[in-house]
């Protein structure tokens, strides 16, 4: 065969049967495995493909003489010769992609220690690049090692609980696989730590980083990191360590115990990224007045960042209820093209503080102000803010607003036409008080009448019950009143064209 072929025939084989996939595909699979029986050019392709992703090693112990027993468990019942491992070896070589799933008590533990015997020297699949560690089992993780070799740069691990055994297993992982780019262990906790810090230092080409508590030393090492694209940990010690993350194009997500121990922390921090998002975990009844004055002095260059979350991960009555004097500090983040605060009250910050962002910030595609909750606070803003927003910022795609959709004033005063956005595909007003569904209808129809509907929160107090009929109202209408507007508009410009054509006549 020319050179050429194989790599043509092996992508052929992959379209049967995709080496990466979510769900097993029985009939594609045994296609290729017919297919590697034909004849010899076809047998590697087919086989590379057909075991390049396991979701078990039950395929492998299978292969080399293995069996289950009465209670459905995985046994080699009989010593492995030399015939067996070179299966193995055969075999082993060509899995890219394992996953040890939580589902691994058909294992018994003697068929692990069996296959951590493997007599080649290194790891039992050399050619690994991406492992998924899913078991909780304590007498599997010693065995890790055996898994992780030069070649695996993915690494996601999934303990329910630690014990010195795994802390043990995961420190050391560094020089096993010091090429690692990925590595995910998101349910991490203080008492690991130190293990997982251990470990991270060590790798140095590190892309991805999902995991819990980090110590000093590891976060140091992390930030200095140019190659870094995403970035996940969680503070749990109140100390302000002293850090400078340098990793300008790494998105930063950073769980938070509350907005007060997030503010201590970042007094001798500096950032150099694009996309910080926090996500707070409880709210401790303060919010640091000068929390976002802190979080800009921790910005050399402020104008760079561009994406900016503080989200609330566990739902709770207390509200964060911000003001403009509060927010202004945002607006030296003049890049920003992503501002989520939904989760936050906004109903203090006023119209005057809209506009002045709409212009600090033109670039906005998304912006998030308090739409999320339930608030029974009467906000400030009004629909002189929105339409400020909708002047400035021609970029907004996605707009979440809580404001005032009543009118002290004829409705007609905001329909402004340089205030229209066509880009506008996701509105929200969450809880936001509205008197009269008509005129708002008519308003939100003539300046973003591309909206595929207006979002609004549901199933609230008796206080709010009211205020979602409204809002459904609106929704109801809207879609008819767009319509008809472009229709009225199609018709007066055909007449207005036939006035001018009989003129001319």
């Amino acid at each position: 065969m020319h050179h050429w072929i194989p790599d043509v025939v092996q992508l052929i084989f992959e379209f049967v049967y995709a080496p990466i996939r979510t769900e097993e595909d029985r009939e594609g699979r045994a296609t290729i495995a017919g297919l590697a029986r034909t004849c010899r050019a076809f047998k590697d392709p087919a086989l590379d493909v057909l075991w390049a992703q396991l979701h078990s090693l039950d395929a492998l112990v299978l292969c080399s003489g293995g069996k289950r027993d009465g209670n459905n468990r995985l046994i080699w019942d009989r010593p492995l010769y030399d015939a067996d491992w070179r299966i193995l070896a055969q075999y082993g070589k060509r899995v890219r992609t394992l996953t040890i799933s939580p589902e691994s008590n058909t294992w018994d533990i003697s068929t692990m220690q069996l296959l951590s015997c493997f007599p080649v020297p290194g790891p039992i699949l050399p050619n690994l690049t991406k492992l998924n560690w899913l078991t909780d089992r304590e007498d599997f993780f010693p065995f890790l090692r055996r898994f992780c070799g030069p070649s695996l740069t993915a690494l996601g691990l999934s303990p329910m609980s630690w014990s010195v055994r795994k802390c043990a297993a995961i420190a050391s992982l560094a020089p096993s696989c010091p090429l690692l780019k990925e590595f995910t262990c998101v349910n991490a906790e203080d008492s690991s730590m130190q293990a997982i810090s251990e470990a991270v230092v060590g790798w140095n080409r590190l892309q991805v980083l999902h995991v819990g508590p980090l110590d000093e030393q590891a976060l140091t090492h992390v930030g200095s990191l140019k190659t870094l694209q995403d970035l996940r940990f969680c503070v749990s010690d109140i100390r302000s360590p002293v850090l400078d993350f340098s990793s300008p194009h790494a998105a930063m997500k950073i769980s938070i115990p509350s907005p007060s121990s997030f503010y201590t922390f970042i007094q001798n921090i500096h950032f150099s990224t694009q996309r910080l998002h926090l996500f707070c975990e409880r709210y401790d009844g303060m919010f640091p007045e000068h929390f976002f004055s802190r979080l800009k002095a921790c910005f050399r260059n402020p104008g760079e960042l561009l994406e900016l979350g503080v989200v609330k991960t566990i739902h709770h009555n207390r509200s964060i209820i911000l003001n403009s004097i509060m927010l202004r500090p945002l607006l030296s983040f003049k890049g920003l093209n992503y501002l989520n605060l939904a989760d936050l009250c906004t109903s203090h910050i006023d119209d005057t503080f809209l506009e002045e962002m709409a212009v600090s910030c033109p670039n906005l595609h998304d912006l998030y102000l308090g739409d999320k909750g339930r608030w029974l606070i009467a906000p400030r803003a009004t629909f002189d803010g929105v339409v400020s927003l909708l002047k400035h910022c021609h970029q907004l795609s996605s707009l979440g607003i809580f404001f005032s959709a009543t009118f002290t004033r004829d409705f007609t005063d905001v329909l402004r036409v340089d205030a229209i956005n066509l880009n506008i595909r996701n509105f929200s007003v969450g809880a936001s008080p509205i008197s009269d569904p008509m005129n708002v209808t008519v308003v939100l129809s003539s300046l973003i009448p591309n909206a595929i509907c207006i979002n609004h929160c549901a199933q609230g107090s008796a206080e709010l019950r009211e205020m979602e009929e409204r809002w459904d109202t609106v929704n109801a209408w809207f879609k008819p009143f767009v319509s008809a507007r472009k229709h009225s508009w199609e018709q007066g410009w055909l007449e207005g064209k036939a006035v001018v054509k009989n003129e001319k006549a």
